[in-house]
């Protein structure tokens, strides 16, 4: 019997579930819905229409195209909520790296998410008067669109994914590299981004009576080279980062399930 999973937010979740990370994972979970990079705000916004040939992406070159595209319709059409009431999760997880780092965008009344794909089509391109709002430099009007957007969202998982249970990944930045040869060198410091993060998980876990997965990062170092291919960032560490993650989620589930694994 597996555990059916679904994942919002980012890489720091979503990769848990990543064979080349934990190659024995689908022993025990099913990961059955992602919603990456996108913020609930931009989800609850009203849907853009868009002619889907400008969903193009400019850089031909781009390796990620095709998967920039998915992600980009999947926030367009929202369909993350209806993966998540067909799929029916055991459990949600859930990290704010979107919201605390990328921010949205507004236009034409709506929103969508400043993730780095939409901006490369020319459905962007053409929107008029973009503006671009940022948690950090508007934290008030960031959090008075959020906060609605989390009350709705989990009033939805109440009402449509009743027994689907959310666990909050405190998952934060590291400027610490560590490469093959045990050298330690430093990238820039996101430390302003961990302490709203770390409100805005607080702020979750508090209200909603919610479980949680918090690694301690000052363990954890920032590989040069992930082992999935992505580009050096300060949120793609070392493998072990991962492995631990999993031995925590592993207790949780436990715990609230009392799931055996054949």
């Amino acid at each position: 019997m597996t555990i059916k999973i679904a994942s919002y937010g980012s890489c720091i979740t979503r990769d848990n579930f990543n064979s080349k990370l934990n190659k024995n994972y689908k022993e025990r979970y099913e990961c059955v819905a992602t919603s990456l990079h996108a913020s609930l705000i931009s989800l609850f916004s009203q849907e853009f229409t868009y002619d889907g040939t400008k969903i193009d992406f400019i850089d031909e070159e781009n390796v990620h195209n095709e998967a920039d595209k998915l992600k980009t319709i999947e926030e367009l059409t929202k369909s993350f909520f209806h993966d998540l009431k067909v799929k029916q999760p055991d459990y949600l997880i859930m990290d704010f790296y979107t919201d605390v780092f990328l921010g949205v965008f507004f236009s034409q009344d709506r929103f969508f998410t400043n993730n780095g794909y939409i901006s490369k089509t020319s459905f962007f391109n053409e929107l008029p008067e973009k503006f671009h709002l940022k948690i950090e430099r508007s934290p008030s009007d960031y959090f008075g669109l959020l906060l609605p957007s989390i009350a709705k969202f989990m009033d939805f998982l109440k009402k449509e994914v009743p027994n689907c249970e959310v666990i909050i990944n405190k998952g934060r930045f590291s400027n610490r590299l560590l490469d093959s040869e045990g050298k330690v060198s430093y990238l820039p410091s996101y430390q302003h981004y961990n302490d709203i993060w770390d409100k805005l998980d607080n702020y979750m876990i508090s209200k909603y009576d919610l479980k949680f997965i918090e690694l301690d990062h000052q363990k954890y170092y920032i590989s040069p080279k992930p082992t999935i291919g992505w580009d050096v960032f300060q949120l793609h560490y070392h493998d072990n980062y991962y492995h631990d993650f999993l031995e925590q989620l592993n207790t949780v589930t436990q715990i609230d399930k009392n799931v055996e694994v054949n």
